[in-house]
């Protein structure tokens, strides 16, 4: 609700006769608010059904039920005013407040009606607060926080503009034909921030667009931990936790709070006043704003408050019992798919990661080497952790705020991954983290693999595929398939990768087989690399100019392996089925050897 000292005037009546006048209080809920926007001086009209209270030993009556009002005239510039019955309330301009916020009401002592009001002299209106929530719920679901509220930024991070992913809880509710994000927006990520207040409530504050990703890190310095001030944030949402349960896992993550929380029912110029932490909040509010609506509090040291990332090991991270929660960790990209567009940051993405503690000799159980984590396209990839991505060599990462879920891992929105470059003079020391050993470890395929995971394996071949068998020239000098067959030379080719003519092209296989397996009624079907269908063809006939084919029969029964491969599907329908493919080490696993867990 929200009060406003006014006059009432008489319809009609002179306003210069003093006996005329009369004061009064308006309440006013904070939809009425939002539509009127009162101001000094406004004359405003309340139509019946109004009510009046009359309170003992209190000068002024009250006006209640004021739903059916109407602003009849606005004041050049001024500020709050309100009115009372089926009659017209002018506002006095030295003693009427900016439509004064009143926090809930707790009748806890005969003084409790003397804190209503949040101000800090007559006419003016507070404008510093500690709550959010006292500020918000003042508003309503729209329009501009005119306080400035103490927060604590907690997480910093990049939420991609798109009109439809799974950031949609992060826009406001609008009406039939309100235009969607402008076409220049799409693609492109906004900086946010949650912040918490010192009782305990968060908030998402979506800012500016970010002009490249890597600022993200910059803001982050700048804000994350500090206490800091938001001026001129706008309320566009209420977001609930079964909306929005991605964003509640990070905010579980934050809870309890770091220190004991303010207690609403008491000012919080008491500081002794605090109240134990309860559940974690069940709803937040989203608010908008520029870059300038964050603004760190000068010479402050990291707030108290605040809960920085915990890095855990992947050791520590499978042993939780957890069924859903967020951890941070550090850890090596071993390998990569990308699922769509053939880049990273272009959309789903998934990696396979390990770090000293998997590697390490795990006589309890389960035993795991590598764990697989997928990264959504919503969230955000700086430039160096693509250009990480995309090369061949080894990278080591950090990952922040990310999800465990149903035994995988998830970054998601909310999640950062920042490079872990690696100083050579600092190798050795306590200060750097161990390396991975060499050669890298992988598990041995089981029946409980689970899709989008490394393993190893040995056995033999038991069947062929042949209707996903084929075979295609390729560029003896490039590898490109890029060939066109010469004119008048049907036995020449030229290259449109290389621009040469190719006289003998090599040839390239695509061979699926079928595996012997070691764990009962179970079907195993392996996409082979080049080189290991080399080794069960003959190699000299693929040298030859023409390649004619196989036999069958002279595949069957041969042995292959250690591999590596990567488990795409899994099915447990009838029996047990694993579509795996076997990757290059030298090429998807950062350049790093491998061999089978005995």
């Amino acid at each position: 609700m929200r009060v406003a000292r006014c006059e009432r005037h008489r319809p009609g009546g002179d306003d210069s006769q003093s006996e005329a006048k009369a004061r009064a209080l308006v309440l006013f809920s904070r939809e009425t608010v939002a539509h009127l926007m009162p101001a000094p001086r406004d004359i405003i009209h309340i139509y019946p059904p109004w009510q009046s209270l009359s309170i003992e030993g209190f000068r002024s009556s009250v006006i209640l039920n004021t739903h059916l009002s109407q602003k009849v005239h606005s004041a050049p510039k001024a500020a709050s005013c309100l009115l009372s019955k089926s009659s017209f309330v002018k506002a006095e301009a030295r003693t009427v407040s900016q439509a004064f916020f009143l926090p809930k009401v707790f009748v806890h002592s005969s003084t409790s009606s003397a804190s209503y009001l949040n101000l800090e002299g007559p006419g003016t209106l507070a404008r510093l607060s500690l709550s959010l929530l006292e500020v918000v719920e003042g508003l309503g679901q729209a329009g501009s926080v005119g306080q400035d509220v103490e927060v604590v930024v907690q997480r910093v991070y990049g939420a991609a503009v798109a009109d439809a992913s799974a950031l949609s809880f992060l826009k406001p509710r609008v009406q039939s034909g309100t235009p969607c994000p402008h076409p220049t927006e799409k693609g492109k990520t906004r900086l946010c921030a949650l912040v918490q207040d010192s009782y305990g409530m968060f908030s998402v504050v979506q800012l500016h667009l970010l002009p490249h990703s890597d600022d993200l890190h910059r803001y982050g310095h700048m804000w994350q931990g500090r206490t800091c001030l938001l001026r001129g944030v706008k309320v566009v949402q209420r977001v609930t936790r079964a909306r929005c349960s991605r964003l509640f896992s990070l905010i579980d993550s934050l809870w309890p709070p770091a220190m004991p929380l303010g207690d609403h029912r008491h000012p919080p110029s008491t500081p002794s006043e605090s109240r134990a932490a309860g559940p974690a909040p069940s709803f937040c509010y989203l608010l908008s704003g520029e870059e300038r609506s964050v603004q760190p509090a000068e010479g402050s040291p990291p707030s108290p408050l605040y809960l920085p990332p915990t890095l855990q090991t992947l050791r520590a991270i499978l042993q939780t019992e957890l069924k859903s929660f967020r951890c941070s960790f550090v850890a090596t990209v071993i390998y990569k798919r990308f699922m769509q567009g053939g880049r990273a940051g272009q959309g789903e993405l998934w990696l396979v990661l390990s770090d000293p503690s998997l590697q390490q000799d795990q006589p309890e159980r389960p035993r795991r080497r590598t764990l697989a984590l997928c990264v959504s396209a919503s969230c955000l990839l700086t430039s160096s952790v693509v250009r990480a991505l995309e090369s061949p060599a080894g990278c080591r990462m950090s990952f922040r705020d990310v999800v465990r879920e149903h035994g995988l891992l998830h970054c998601v929105e909310q999640s950062v991954i920042q490079t872990c470059p690696v100083d050579p003079e600092r190798i050795g020391s306590p200060a750097e983290p161990p390396a991975l050993p060499q050669p890298v470890r992988l598990d041995p395929l089981s029946p409980e693999m689970t899709p989008n995971s490394l393993c190893s394996l040995s056995g033999v071949i038991v069947g062929v595929d042949e209707d996903t068998a084929y075979s295609w020239p390729v560029c003896s000098r490039c590898r490109s398939d890029n060939l066109e067959l010469l004119p008048r030379r049907n036995d020449s080719f030229h290259c449109g990768s290389c621009e040469s003519v190719v006289d003998k092209p090599d040839t390239r296989i695509q061979l699926e087989v079928y595996l012997s397996s070691s764990f009962g009624d179970c079907t195993l079907k392996v996409k082979l690399q080049q080189k290991t269908i080399e080794s069960i063809l003959n190699a000299a006939a693929l040298e030859g100019d023409q390649f004619t084919g196989y036999d069958v029969e002279s595949v069957l029964g041969k042995e292959v392996g250690p591999l590596a491969v990567y488990v795409r599907a899994v099915s447990r329908t009838a029996s047990l089925r694993m579509g795996l493919e076997e990757i290059n080490p030298t090429k998807n696993m950062a350049a790093t050897s491998y061999f089978p867990v005995p």
